[in-house]
């Protein structure tokens, strides 16, 4: 199995900063989408794994904490980006095998490389 979907409620004074910062880390655009009479909410697709990432604003549900983990070949373009466009300030692992840093809502996410 893989996994395709991740779903992330975020309060909504920082969902705009969440989608600019998981679309820095997939180098792909969020995309605002709504599902029928759902609310409207941010799409970012990998195109490296096809994994779509959506963050719904946390208005019936408290929102997400989690630790989310992402291996690629591209993990160094992924952290220039973050910091480039001010979205974080990852800092390396102990191990020195990638880095870690806290999305706008607190969330670890940590960036390694290979597959």
């Amino acid at each position: 199995m893989k996994l395709s979907l991740i779903v992330l409620y975020v309060p909504e004074p920082t969902l705009d900063r969440s989608a600019a910062f998981y679309g820095a880390i997939f180098n792909a655009e969020p995309v605002a989408e709504k599902h029928g009479d759902g609310p409207q909410h941010w799409s970012i697709t990998s195109a490296e794994t096809g994994l779509v990432m959506e963050l719904y604003p946390a208005t019936s549900r408290p929102h997400t904490t989690t630790r989310l983990e992402f291996h690629g070949s591209d993990v160094d373009a992924a952290v220039k980006r973050l910091m480039d466009r001010a979205y974080a300030l990852p800092e390396k692992t102990r191990d020195g095998k990638g880095w870690w840093c806290h999305d706008a809502i607190g969330n670890t996410v940590v960036l390694l490389r290979g597959a």
